[in-house]
């Protein structure tokens, strides 16, 4: 596919997954954060472009690229975390989508073909971002000194990425190549099919939050609270509207309970989709 295809449907599978509403707990268009803005994330989304075509081209590793990708929020002004889940997932499916075959294919290659470096630079980016992960024993993204140890241990991203993969949903996304991202694409299909574009996405959204708890809560509150929200999600999910969903966003977002992670899985399966078939 064509770097410039692919660079739209990657900054477009991010617009739409933050525009699309009730996204029950998260910035959408109907409202904002206290600390930031759908419109932050708006520009945040448009100053990936380049880094978007950059990955598509091949030019240099994905830890570059996501350290790229936050270091242009600044030069727009932006000083909070808006994207970094979505970036780690949707840089290395643009790499892979501009590659000639298969897409589940290439991402494994692009994953496989990580390096030193790309885990250095995401530690970088990480703590430029400001973003909030749970806590690890080894190679923690919270130790300033863990960067020694990952080159002394000659640790890849995709193997820092491992150690994650049971308590955050991004890092599984890495472990398992993408397969949970690749299942949520064929069910967003089905439901924009059935309900249109924007209550498709919620609808996908709501089945994602209620299959697995958001490692995001869970980092912020326990497992138990991020339980909680993904059996509210299962029941909001009954109702045919968006009534219910409506609700479940206004109670989150009054106890400040932000499900980040399932949305940043919805970006990365927004992108498969519309890579493959999805049309409006």
């Amino acid at each position: 596919m064509m770097a410039d295809r692919v660079a739209q449907n990657a900054q477009l599978s991010m617009l739409l997954e933050l525009s699309s509403s009730p996204k029950p707990g998260n910035v959408d268009r109907c409202h904002d954060f206290r600390d930031v803005s759908f419109q932050q994330f708006v520009i945040s989304a448009v100053s990936a472009y380049p880094v978007f075509r950059r990955a598509a081209l091949g030019e240099v590793g994905i830890g570059e690229l996501i350290l790229e990708a936050v270091k242009a929020w600044r030069e727009w002004g932006l000083t909070g975390n808006t994207h970094f889940g979505s970036l780690t997932l949707l840089i290395p499916l643009a790499m892979a989508a501009g590659r000639p075959k298969a897409l589940e294919i290439e991402i494994k290659s692009v994953l496989e073909s990580t390096t030193v470096a790309d885990a250095i630079n995401f530690y970088k980016a990480f703590d430029l971002a400001g973003a909030r992960v749970a806590d690890v024993g080894d190679f923690s993204l919270k130790d300033k000194t863990a960067m020694d140890a990952l080159k002394a241990q000659e640790k890849t991203l995709l193997d820092l990425m491992k150690l994650s993969k049971d308590h955050d949903l991004v890092a599984r996304e890495w472990s398992t190549a993408f397969q949970r991202s690749f299942y949520l694409s064929k069910t967003l299909e089905e439901n924009v099919s059935r309900y249109g574009l924007n209550c498709g996405v919620v609808r996908t959204f709501l089945l994602a939050l209620s299959e697995i708890p958001d490692s995001l809560i869970q980092a912020k509150f326990g497992e138990n609270v991020a339980l909680q929200v993904s059996a509210r999600a299962a029941l909001a999910l009954k109702d045919e509207g968006l009534s219910a969903a409506s609700g479940l966003d206004r109670d989150l977002l009054a106890e400040d309970i932000n499900p980040g992670s399932t949305a940043d899985l919805i970006a990365a399966s927004l992108f498969i989709a519309l890579t493959k078939s999805l049309r409006f």
